[in-house]
């Protein structure tokens, strides 16, 4: 499963009491936000409490004992905890606690991934208003001792090539400026400064901004996604009891594969119009190289024919946009998929006739704002014009105690119909994104299908679909064995499209197409998981038309 990397800011507020004393009248408690509101592994986190500290509060972070230090507020009132973030954390929102005595108050931190500590100097990425030339972009971040850095090329911004929502927007890339501000900051910090000095210049869609950091995830190991042994080879179609000679296969139907490119396979109909956004000098998105031990196995090709094939899809009729946002490591830039997603977005409004489905068989554990506001607008703000989007709900499951914290997984975590895993403050709220399906595995096990142990699980898993040792295609049209939500994740998405084509006479916005679905295409009873695990159920497509 192609993963990414993910950058953000927090900012201080507080809601609450005033200012009491430990002892003095009745206990104090509220909800508190850290600053900055994003952090990754070491970085300094400062959190005002509102009573003056007598002693040493008590905090943890998702349970994690922290070490802390006080000093008095600088408003005179209460008094501010000051601690890092422990190493080894998952990324994504944690909850913490601060207590002091009777005194208690908790909140939520966004922890920043392993990538994002790795980083020697932070960058990140922002998405400025179309109307907002680059020198006045420039001017306002200067104000907070930021820089603008160039693309490859030389281009100062690059356009997302949409003609509405935050697609119309430019991407740019900022860092602090030496000769503004001679001390280095660390992420968080930047990402505050860059809101702060950015201001209206940066897209911001209900009150959430489109800053992130830069960085990229690899794929995930191999030993993640290693079937069980006791597993056998699964056919896509037969385990999800496709129709077979259906007079619906997806026809008039695209889906847009965001991922490390497709080859042109005898089988698959492939759109004109796709894009490469990893080789920018050479760019050829029907070329996916993506290599494991040495052999060339693929990714995106795997999962496009696992959705439209003509032998092994579930929607055959259905055609392939092949966009390149990863590379042949399984490195998925943020950059690169941010372009990929709009470019998909933008040609769904050029071909408006077309059903679009968007499937992302990557994702990060560290929630990307931009990635978010996009999809918002994708699914939610375009009507029964929405393009569904299909998200793979990640492979760590197996090894979530191997770091501290929630494991979570963006984008499907942004999903779901049980709530949602992020958490902000009232005025920057991150509403669960309807008609997005996140998608978990299962496997054939000695002939019963059960969730695979590496399939991540949480409030936002809406259905499962094969994901272990399933039959696919290699770039080179060799049959192989595919491993990973990944490849679940297509499945659905095949399934999506052919839906999309039956309710053409009448189409349905994404939320109500992923509301019929998952009442008519699931089936709960067959697994015997628990609801985080399988959501409502494994794709049963009996009941298809």
């Amino acid at each position: 499963m192609m993963r990414w990397g993910i950058h953000m800011f927090l900012l201080m507020s507080l809601l609450g009491c005033g200012p009491t004393g430990e002892m003095a009248g009745p206990p104090v408690t509220g909800t508190v936000y850290p600053s900055p509101r994003r952090a990754t592994w070491m970085e300094e986190v400062r959190v005002t409490i509102p009573w003056t500290s007598r002693s040493t509060p008590a905090a943890k972070l998702a349970e994690v004992p922290l070490e802390v230090r006080t000093e008095p507020a600088p408003s005179g009132a209460g008094s501010v905890v000051i601690f890092k973030v422990p190493d080894n954390f998952w990324g994504g929102p944690q909850n913490f606690e601060i207590v002091e005595g009777a005194n208690r108050v908790t909140g939520s931190l966004t922890v920043l991934g392993q990538t994002v500590f790795e980083q020697p100097e932070p960058e990140a990425l922002a998405v400025i208003q179309p109307s907002v030339p680059d020198s006045g972009f420039e001017q306002k971040i200067a104000d907070g001792g930021l820089r603008v850095v160039p693309f490859s090329g030389g281009s100062k911004s690059v356009p997302l090539g949409g003609r509405s929502g935050p697609c119309a927007g430019r991407l740019v890339r900022v860092a602090r400026d030496p000769a503004r501000l001679t001390s280095p900051v660390s992420i968080g910090a930047l990402l505050e400064r860059l809101e702060q000095s950015g201001g209206s210049s940066v897209v911001d869609v209900d009150g959430v901004l489109g800053i992130d950091p830069v960085s990229g995830h690899d794929l995930d190991p191999t030993i993640l996604t290693d079937p069980s042994p006791n597993t056998k080879p699964i056919n896509a179609r037969t385990a999800v009891k496709a129709r077979q000679g259906s007079n619906y296969t997806g026809v008039g139907a695209t889906i847009a594969v965001v991922d490390s490119g497709v080859s042109n396979l005898t089988g698959l109909t492939l759109r004109s119009g796709g894009a490469d956004f990893v080789n920018p000098d050479t760019p050829n998105p029907l070329q996916d190289e993506y290599t494991q031990g040495g052999v060339v196995v693929g990714h995106g090709t795997a999962a496009a024919v696992l959705a439209a094939h003509a032998t092994y899809g579930i929607a055959p009729g259905a055609g392939i946009l092949p966009i390149k946002s990863c590379d042949k490591d399984g490195k998925c830039r943020l950059e690169a998929v941010i372009r990929g997603i709009c470019h998909a977005v933008a040609y769904a409004e050029k071909n408006p006739q077309e059903q679009l489905v968007l499937n992302l068989s990557l994702g990060s554990d560290t929630p990307s704002e931009i990635v978010y506001i996009i999809l918002k607008d994708a699914l939610m703000k375009r009507g029964v014009n929405g393009i569904s989007v299909v998200a793979a709900a990640g492979n760590d499951w197996a090894i979530r105690s191997s770091k501290s914290g929630v494991l979570h997984h963006f984008p499907a975590s942004f999903g779901g119909n049980r709530g949602l895993s992020v958490r902000r403050e009232p005025g920057r709220s991150m509403a669960v994104l309807k008609g997005l399906f996140s998608v978990g595995a299962v496997g054939d096990y000695s002939g019963t299908l059960r969730v695979s142990g590496f399939s991540g699980q949480g409030d936002f898993v809406d259905l499962v679909a094969p994901g272990e040792r399933v039959l696919s295609l290699s770039p080179a049209g060799s049959p192989r064995e595919y491993t990973g939500t990944s490849f679940a994740a297509p499945i659905v998405s095949g399934a999506v499209a052919v839906i999309r084509q039956a309710t053409s006479l009448v189409p349905l916005t994404p939320e109500a197409l992923e509301l019929a679905f998952l009442a008519n295409y699931t089936n709960p009873t067959t697994l015997g998981a628990p609801e985080e695990a399988q959501g409502r159920g494994l794709l049963d497509l009996t009941r298809a038309p």
